[in-house]
């Protein structure tokens, strides 16, 4: 039985230990061809006024009754010590807990972004979407300051199929998206292109959607 005496850590004790724990891989970000030059990981922290919560922008299909018609995913809630575990992966090493609940709170958020795009596109007409991750990289930014951060970049393969082509099923290859997390916000980039390696470009503090406000 939980022991309802025991408090829980604040998300930003969470993200705390996501910057104190996760390990960076080497490399950095890969050349920006807009010219923009994209905050560090050092000082790269959104700041506070940057994002409007009326402007988050993601896919909302409409509900439908029935039956047939394939079901929208709702969007995950973010992290918290309560549901941080459960996404071990062989190649994490002694990671902490907190960044696997990242890498799979990002994970299901971008399933969820992609099976609503398309059914808010075909309707009806869907027959199914499943995607699965191949590859996943976090790097916690500023991990010595007050504001805790995060940035996970995820590659995967996405297949899709509607009622119009029964027996046909097409899959994207090597998707990448990088989405940028706080204690406020999530930001989303998508690479444009097939991504034969993980990196953090497009850097979605500088090239991103608003997807979700975390309060």
């Amino acid at each position: 039985m939980r022991d309802v005496y025991k408090r829980q850590p604040s998300r930003r004790t969470v993200l705390a230990s996501i910057a104190t724990t996760a390990a960076v891989a080497t490399g950095g970000f890969e050349s920006d061809p807009s010219g923009v030059t994209a905050p560090s990981l050092e000082s790269g922290i959104v700041p506070a006024d940057r994002h409007d919560c009326s402007d988050v922008e993601r896919p909302e299909p409409d509900r439908t009754d029935s039956a047939d018609t394939l079901e929208s995913l709702p969007y995950p809630a973010p992290p918290s010590k309560a549901n941080a575990g459960g996404d071990r992966s062989p190649a994490a090493g002694s990671r902490s807990s907190a960044v696997y609940g990242v890498s799979r709170y990002v994970t299901e958020f971008e399933r969820a972004y992609r099976r609503n795009a398309f059914l808010a596109r075909y309707g009806s007409l869907a027959r199914t979407v499943t995607l699965h991750r191949t590859a996943y990289r976090t790097a916690p930014i500023d991990p010595a300051g007050t504001g805790d951060a995060v940035l996970v970049a995820i590659r995967y393969n996405l297949t899709k199929g509607t009622r119009q082509s029964f027996a046909d099923q097409r899959t994207e290859w090597d998707v990448r998206v990088v989405y940028y997390f706080d204690e406020r916000i999530l930001l989303r980039a998508r690479y444009n292109g097939v991504a034969e390696e993980l990196s953090f470009d497009p850097d979605p503090r500088t090239h991103g959607t608003l997807v979700a406000c975390v309060d």
